[in-house]
């Protein structure tokens, strides 16, 4: 069962009950305004719901839309972190600058529990193997 939290055009945020993760699912053209306000929208429902696990999924990304000083400026995992998120699984948009982007906010968040991936099922299947906290 899914319950949407969130809907907007470049985003939808779900809950999955019974995986027990928060669900990003980001879509179309991204600029910095809107990876801002999806990005503070995940870290509210964090923050106020504690969910651990986090399925950041960039599948349906179509344009990242950001200069590299704009990427590196912008990075909220620690906040995530802070908030009670535990585990991150975050799948590359499959375009040009989905890699980068990833990696660079990967890396800029210190925190080892943060993997990268090719596809969405490997992802979910690496997620469901860590702890839910429920």
């Amino acid at each position: 069962m899914q319950c949407i939290l969130f809907d907007k055009p470049f985003l939808l945020l779900t809950y999955d009950a019974v995986n027990c993760w928060l669900h990003a699912q980001w879509r179309g053209h991204l600029t910095l305004e809107v990876v801002r306000e999806g990005s503070e929208k995940v870290l509210e429902l964090v923050q106020t719901h504690r969910y651990q696990r986090l399925l950041n999924d960039n599948t349906r990304v179509t344009l990242l839309d950001l200069t590299e000083e704009e990427q590196q400026g912008y990075q909220i995992m620690h906040l995530l972190f802070e908030a009670g998120l535990h585990y991150l699984a975050w799948v590359y948009a499959p375009v040009a600058q989905g890699r980068s982007y990833a990696d660079n906010s990967v890396a800029a968040a210190g925190w080892p529990l943060v993997l990268t991936f090719e596809e969405y099922e490997l992802a979910a299947e690496w997620l469901l193997q860590m702890p839910s906290g429920a």
